[in-house]
């Protein structure tokens, strides 16, 4: 790999302008690094870089720059070949590991050679996965109806993956992006591979805290117990997220954010809560008549606040419902899920002109990456006031956010702190 500083800047004359460096792919050609897309932060990260690269032709993929437990070397790969060409899902092109000496990078050469090699050290190899879609991440939706859209493909992508026995396990904004207007998965980390004719995995309460399920933190968490995950605790992760969006953000491509608004369970996680379902609870157990969720939601995304009413009273149906086993329960399903937003997608009204921000450049000079208009879509040349502005305070983890690092041509970016892992 080779990353470019200004005493080599304008002398690769055969390479492609606005490049920050290339790196060698498994079969030797090179890929040049257009961007860098993520990064992993924090004193438990483990050091995973997400690139935009580009091939000599002009093809574009994320880079995904890992180090790998030996235990879980080979887990992504297998998933995603178990998953591959399901809609809204990324795609594995290719898959090599870093070569140190000839064999294999892994962590204990550079413990071996510092001598420093304790007990409870865990080896972790060095990985790239060249994947595609290379788009944005879910935070810098254009259009309401755009994140709308991108929760029903995630509802049907996930029943899909079910199919293939796999549970995602983690939902939450890190592991989605936007393309062409459509959500993708993009991080397989902590799913699980399930017995064929179940739709379940055993437990401990894995995931993302502030958008696990009320089950998960109850039974598991809370506990420290085995639970069973089911389908519908990733689902019910998808409302957590959808509400956490609605009653943050106040603009698209997650800016102009409120910052006396963060998501509402929050403060139960950072005062660590022996009880860090209870905020949830209130919330989304509470009576059918109670429009508490309906009344928080910013004033851009007032028209999210029946969708999320009508959401409330499907997770409220199924936890109330007497034929539901104990446990774990059936909850809410992909079908009822998809019906509602499906409904909604075709009825929400469309955003005001000054509501609609300008597509973002990318390195290539074209529009946003991924975000060509829908159809009924509009366009607008309404100010984009710069991203970094009205990013989340870095000293805050309050979960919604992580490492983003804004396109090129922007000359300096922006990165929010977070501990969880993105790709």
């Amino acid at each position: 790999m080779h990353m470019c500083d200004p005493t080599c800047k304008g002398t690769h004359v055969n390479l492609r302008e606005n490049m920050i460096g290339w790196i060698e792919s498994h079969d030797k050609a090179h890929l040049l690094i257009m961007g860098m897309l993520w990064r992993s932060q924090g004193f438990f990260s483990h050091g995973t870089v997400c690139y935009h690269v580009q091939t000599l032709d002009g093809l574009e993929y994320t880079l995904k720059d890992c180090w790998v437990s030996e235990d879980r070397k080979n887990h992504k790969v297998t998933i995603l070949k178990m998953i591959e060409e399901i809609l809204n899902v990324v795609m594995l092109m290719a898959n090599w590991d870093v070569l140190y000496d000839g064999e294999p990078d892994c962590t204990y050469h550079i413990r071996a050679s510092n001598g420093v090699c304790s007990s409870g050290f865990i080896c972790r190899f060095h990985q790239r996965l060249l994947l595609t879609p290379c788009r944005e991440p879910l935070v810098l939706y254009s259009l309401k109806l755009e994140l709308l859209k991108a929760s029903h493909d995630f509802v049907l992508a996930h029943d899909l993956m079910l199919g293939r026995h796999i549970l995602h396990g983690d939902l939450s904004p890190n592991n989605f992006i936007i393309h062409d207007g459509q959500g993708y998965f993009i991080d397989f980390n902590h799913a699980w591979i399930i017995a064929k004719g179940t739709t379940s995995a055993p437990s401990e309460g894995m995931g993302t805290r502030p958008y696990m399920s009320i089950h998960l933190l109850r039974e598991g968490v809370a506990k420290h117990a085995m639970v069973q995950h089911t389908a519908s605790d990733d689902l019910e992760s998808l409302f957590f997220i959808f509400v956490g969006f609605a009653t943050t953000l106040d603009r698209p491509c997650s800016i102009m954010r409120d910052e006396d608004r963060r998501p509402l369970w929050v403060e139960k996680f950072e005062t660590s809560s022996p009880n860090p379902w209870l905020p949830k609870q209130g919330y989304v157990l509470a009576p059918p008549n109670d429009t508490s969720l309906m009344e928080k939601t910013t004033l851009f995304f007032a028209p999210f606040s029946q969708i999320i009413q009508e959401w409330h009273h499907l997770i409220l149906a199924a936890a109330s419902n007497p034929s539901n086993p104990p446990p774990p329960p059936i909850g809410v399903t992909h079908a009822a899920l998809a019906a509602l937003l499906q409904k909604w997608i075709s009825q929400l009204p469309p955003d005001a002109p000054t509501e609609i921000m300008v597509p973002m450049a990318s390195s290539s000079n074209l529009p946003r990456l991924g975000h060509p208009p829908h159809d009924n879509i509009q366009s607008s040349a309404v100010h984009h006031v710069p991203y970094d502005r009205y990013l989340p305070n870095p000293n805050v983890n309050d979960g919604m956010f992580d490492t983003y690092v804004i396109p090129a041509p922007l000359p300096t970016t922006s990165a929010v702190e977070a501990p969880s892992d993105l790709w």
